[in-house]
């Protein structure tokens, strides 16, 4: 096991990633926030996600990192999937309109 991967953070961070790739994580932390979550410590990875709502920073407070990382994919595919169905729904209201 590597040494990133024994950190809360480390362990985190591989879970998001095998779980979704880099794209989640790429589109919540830049290049920096990433290298620090790697290293990070529970107390260094809530000061990372500082600004989450509430539920997010309970499961980083109490749940282990890979709940906390199949909690965020879940909730980012979800997001995704969302994004999807708007762009339909406006594609079909500009097709339908003109």
């Amino acid at each position: 096991m590597s040494l990133t991967e024994q950190t809360f953070g480390g362990r985190l961070y591989s879970e998001i990633r095998q779980q979704s790739g880099y794209d989640l994580i790429t589109g919540i932390m830049d290049y920096k926030a990433i290298q620090q979550l790697k290293i990070a410590e529970r107390d260094t990875t809530l000061h990372l996600f500082r600004g989450s709502n509430y539920e997010v920073i309970q499961l980083l407070k109490t749940a282990e990192p890979e709940d906390v990382a199949s909690h965020l994919v879940a909730k980012w595919k979800e997001a995704r999937q969302a994004g999807a169905a708007n762009a339909a729904s406006t594609m079909i209201f500009m097709v339908t309109c003109t």
